[in-house]
């Protein structure tokens, strides 16, 4: 594995993880954030959510579509 293409996603995906963690403590700690409202818990699973489908895509377009032009995955 070509460890130029894997760092740049640890760096973004770890600071953003890193920093979205940080706002989400301090929504729980300055009462902006409650699990026990909806709305809230939906807001916390679309965050996740937005974040797993970026990170995913983020592979995607790194790893694999780089042998689209050969003519083939991988």
């Amino acid at each position: 594995m070509n460890m130029l293409r894997v760092w740049p996603i640890v760096c973004q995906f770890g600071v953003g993880a890193v920093l979205c963690l940080v706002g989400i403590w301090a929504g729980f700690r300055g009462g902006y954030l409650n699990l026990r409202i909806a709305e809230d818990r939906r807001l916390l699973v679309t965050l996740i959510a937005g974040y797993l489908l970026l990170l995913a895509g983020a592979c995607v377009f790194t790893f694999l579509s780089t042998h689209w032009a050969e003519g083939g995955a991988r």
